[in-house]
């Protein structure tokens, strides 16, 4: 695994901020997306700290869920 860059954690980080502020506006809760995405609640909660980096498909799942374009979660 390569480390992170401070770029790469800056993204991550905004990104997590955004897929949260999507959610919330969305009013879903961290279970329901994790439900909706199959993945799990603790998986939700490190992509929206901005601690894991989101795989390309997930990005788009959790922004067609969340009814926004995937662009979205990377605007700063």
């Amino acid at each position: 695994m390569s480390e992170q860059t401070p770029e790469s954690v800056w993204i991550t980080r905004g990104m997590g901020l955004r897929l949260r502020a999507a959610r919330e506006a969305k009013g879903f809760s961290q279970s329901q997306l994790a439900q909706l995405t199959g993945s799990s609640l603790t998986q939700i909660e490190h992509y929206e700290r901005g601690e894991h980096a989101m795989a390309m498909e997930r990005l788009f799942d959790l922004a067609r869920l969340l009814e926004i374009p995937a662009a979205d979660l990377f605007d700063a």
